[in-house]
């Protein structure tokens, strides 16, 4: 915690001198929650408080002429007492960029999400808390190799075009997806989605490739993954869907997984969801669904969230959510909140196909 307040002292340092030469802001988002899990664990009567991806930063933009401008972004997560859960990044850093901006598009270098994470986040209607998609779409149950789709990368050079009457476009290549302090380059990856908004529908699909300098003849070189979501909103209604396919988990064809007796292959994903919004209150509920690996059986799950918000200002919202994760039987262990941005995952006693739960009461401020 005392790392967090000298960053927050250091970026009010560094914002106030900077506002009188560029266009610089201070912003942030206050969001915790106290969570009760439950279900087939070995202590399904814990209970915490979850920090669900707080975070400060200075954002700034600087006329260069007429046509290009500086832009910069500096953010870091913050702890508002609950711990960060097993399985999230050792570094405090979030997007964190330098790069140029004008009428032909964005170009930036930093750390920064991947346009395929953008997919998810844009229609994720739990996102950051107990009902967060990406319990079931980062892959708990084939996790070995590390399908780490949903990521926020070093390393990025990214491109992004303009918006074109609702249409926009993202690319990023990163040069080594190892976060180790030694670059070697052996594994890189590319990420692009291209999105396209119109009235209340949007659409947005995305693709992306993790690729290794792999010299054997027994597995790949790469794996892959693809999304598509869309959304449509009309008088207060909401509805979503999303659909993602997986090939090469683990880096593995099935036919080399079944040799090996490992999980590889292809599977998928998908949910759907829906919220309705009236005066300051919104009802939700999504539903996700991960497939079986192709090499084993049983090796799939079932998510499905419900939600209450309340708005008390423009700024400022408490909740109430549902979250319950049913895992299939042999070596599925999907688990709520597992690698997601809320931070606490529930507890599991090390056996297989446990289902699990928990129940959230939040607050979140954005200043």
């Amino acid at each position: 915690m005392k790392k967090n307040i000298i960053a927050m002292a250091v970026a009010t340092a560094v914002a106030a001198p900077a506002a009188a030469m560029a266009d610089t802001t201070l912003y942030g988002k206050i969001h915790v929650s106290y969570d009760f899990f439950g279900g087939d664990t070995a202590e399904n009567a814990d209970y915490s408080l979850a920090s669900n991806s707080s975070r400060i930063g200075i954002k700034g933009k600087e006329a260069i002429s007429d046509d290009l401008s500086l832009i910069y972004k500096w953010e870091n997560e913050l702890d508002w007492g609950g711990e960060k859960g097993a399985g999230l990044k050792s570094s405090d850093t979030r997007n964190t960029y330098v790069g140029f901006n004008g009428g032909w598009g964005t170009m930036y270098v930093g750390a920064h999400d991947t346009p395929f994470k953008g997919v998810r986040g844009k229609y994720d209607l739990f996102g950051d808390t107990v009902g967060d998609a990406r319990s079931i779409l980062r892959g708990r149950a084939v996790e070995t190799t590390g399908n780490n789709w949903d990521q926020r990368y070093n390393n990025t050079l990214a491109y992004v075009t303009p918006d074109m009457g609702g249409f926009q476009a993202k690319v990023s290549y990163i040069s080594d997806t190892n976060s180790g302090s030694t670059p070697n380059n052996e594994t890189d990856a590319i990420s692009a989605s291209a999105a396209y908004e119109i009235g209340g529908f949007g659409i947005i699909a995305g693709y992306e490739q993790h690729n290794r300098d792999y010299t054997g003849t027994t597995e790949e070189d790469s794996q892959n993954a693809y999304r598509v979501a869309a959304q449509f909103e009309t008088g207060g209604f909401k509805v979503m869907g999303l659909y993602q396919g997986v090939e090469n988990v683990n880096y593995l064809t099935e036919s080399q997984a079944r040799a090996a007796g490992t999980l590889g292959g292809d599977m998928s994903m998908y949910g759907a969801g829906a919220a309705y919004s009236f005066g300051k209150s919104t009802v939700k509920a999504h539903y996700f669904t991960a497939s079986e690996v192709d090499s084993a059986d049983n090796t799939g799950a079932d998510l499905w969230a419900i939600g209450y918000d309340y708005k008390l200002s423009k700024q400022t919202k408490i909740y109430a959510a549902y979250a319950n994760m049913s895992n299939e039987s042999a070596i599925a262990e999907y688990a709520v909140g597992y690698k997601t941005g809320h931070g606490q995952t529930v507890a599991n006693d090390g056996s297989l196909g446990n289902d699990n739960s928990a129940f959230s009461l939040g607050l979140v401020h954005k200043f």
